[in-house]
């Protein structure tokens, strides 16, 4: 009985030592190593380049914060301001972007930098239909760029999406120029489509408002104002609808009824 009982207690035995043995090695096992900033700097890259931008926002912070007289200092905010722009969070990205502006000014980023910013308005714009004051923020962004770098090798893009912008804008006018004749307010409409002869002369809607302002003239039996418009039409440049209603116009000019 009493060897029966000896058996039992032995594993019991041997889990008690084992546990003994599991807390000593806890015990001295050493406390993590705090990462440098370089460390912390290098973890947040590998971070960034995995798309695992909350990991690397928190790492390039700690660097941005912790030793802003680094060498690396500008590149982290760069980086960090870069995170937010991956993530969508382009507000947030403005910031960032504009902090490494104001602190590190001297930075060979600063150039790349002024760029993003206006990318990062340009993302934030909506469609031209709603609230236009990102797209406003984005043209002048875009606009002043090519002021301060006029031989950047970015400036193409930043002409291309001012175009796109400007044309966004045009077309709402036009479209709205285009409502005030349904309604047949022909003196609205005219008002509206000089908008864009005014202020977006330079987008694919230009010849297409002439012909509209030549037709509100028309109802409204202005000939002169009508032939005047119907000149600067560039007739190879309309669409089969309106090459159809420019020459319309033309036998009209020619058959005026008295």
């Amino acid at each position: 009985m009493k060897k029966h009982l000896v058996l039992c207690l032995i594993p019991v035995l041997g889990m008690l030592l084992s546990g003994c043995s599991g807390s000593k090695e806890v015990e001295a096992k050493e406390p993590p190593k705090e990462r440098s900033y370089i460390e912390r700097y290098e973890d947040a890259l590998v971070n960034f380049e995995a798309k695992k931008y909350y990991k690397s926002i928190e790492d390039f912070t700690y660097v941005v914060f912790n030793a802003p007289g680094s060498d690396i200092a500008d590149d982290a905010q760069y980086y960090l301001a870069s995170s937010h722009y991956a993530l969508k969070e382009y507000l947030l990205a403005i910031d960032e972007y504009q902090q490494l502006l104001r602190r590190w000014p001297a930075s060979d980023l600063y150039e790349k930098t002024r760029f993003k910013i206006a990318e990062c308005y340009y993302m934030q714009s909506p469609g031209y239909q709603r609230d236009q004051q990102y797209i406003l923020k984005a043209i002048a962004a875009y606009q002043d760029f090519i002021d301060e770098y006029p031989f950047s090798e970015n400036r193409a893009n930043a002409e291309e999406r001012i175009r796109e912008l400007r044309s966004g804008l045009a077309k709402k006018v036009y479209e709205a120029g285009q409502l005030y004749m349904v309604l047949r307010e022909w003196n609205a409409a005219i008002i509206t489509f000089n908008e864009i002869l005014d202020s977006y002369y330079d987008t694919p809607y230009l010849n297409d408002t002439y012909l509209e302002i030549a037709t509100c003239y028309a109802k409204l039996l202005k000939r002169e104002d009508m032939i005047r418009m119907l000149n600067k039409v560039s007739e190879a440049d309309l669409s089969a609808k309106n090459k159809l209603n420019y020459n319309k116009l033309l036998n009209l000019s020619m058959d005026w009824p008295e």
